[in-house]
């Protein structure tokens, strides 16, 4: 498999991934942890940089996730924090700034956990914990801030579109070719297409792109001439925006 080269957080909270070759990839379910092969939940900064982050997920005010191309990065960052930002720490000074109570976190049951799981029971620092001692914290690290797979799809760009008066009603998907409006609809649905399903004060379907999206900008963009039936876009723009939107997915 390719190697992941950049990250974007996506709708529902899935995170899509582009490859060297140029190809999306849709994170669906699991846990932030898989979902940003960030096993630590670390937040973007030098140790994430210096272990090639390639995108963020930002979730809210509070919390905003390092995204990593793998596993291995989001692991190998993880020990470079425990080593290097909080080496000088015991336990209980490390899970006071690593996990504060302020993100929801059980500051007693974590502390009690690392000390049970490490054995070490007092103050001792982190940079003195014995290879073993070291080893525990980490896999007990991992273990409280969970981690669960869900599903990759892959995603595919729409490349053209044909639109009337009523909108656009057939997309040309690349490495799936033309598909109707409705075909589409299922295939966001699926996670397989980065676009938005909408709905206007009329009641109709209608598909626009994800704002932000690296995989596709406006349809609007997109649109060739249908040869069944003679579109004429300028027409078809003006009646487009007549219709206000909201979004239903």
């Amino acid at each position: 498999m390719s190697r992941y080269v950049k990250a974007e957080l996506a709708l529902n909270h899935t995170i899509i991934y582009t490859d060297e070759d140029g190809r999306y990839f849709r994170f669906s379910g699991g846990t932030w942890t898989w979902r940003n092969h960030n096993p630590g939940n670390l937040f973007p900064a030098n140790v994430s940089a210096r272990h090639n982050q390639i995108g963020h997920a930002k979730v809210n005010a509070k919390q905003n996730f390092a995204i990593f191309p793998d596993y291995e990065n989001g692991h190998a960052a993880l020990l470079d924090c425990l080593l290097n930002t909080y080496g000088e720490s015991s336990i209980d000074d490390l899970v006071k700034d690593y996990a504060p109570a302020s993100d929801g976190n059980d500051i007693k049951k974590y502390r009690a956990m690392l000390h049970d799981a490490t054995g070490v029971s007092n103050d001792k620092k982190v940079k003195d914990f014995m290879p073993d001692e070291f080893d525990k914290l980490w896999h007990a690290i991992e273990r409280m801030e969970g981690h669960q797979e869900g599903t990759v799809v892959e995603v595919f760009p729409v490349i053209q579109v044909h639109k009337d008066k009523t909108g656009i009603h057939n997309l040309n998907v690349k490495m799936k070719g033309w598909a109707t409006k409705e075909e589409c609809i299922i295939l966001t649905k699926q996670g397989e297409l980065d676009l938005i399903i909408c709905r206007s004060q009329q009641g109709h379907e209608y598909l626009r792109a994800r704002t932000g999206s690296s995989i596709n900008d406006s349809l609007d963009k997109l649109i060739v001439k249908d040869h069944n039936k003679n579109i004429n876009k300028e027409h078809v723009s003006q009646e487009a925006n007549k219709e206000k939107i909201d979004v239903v997915y």
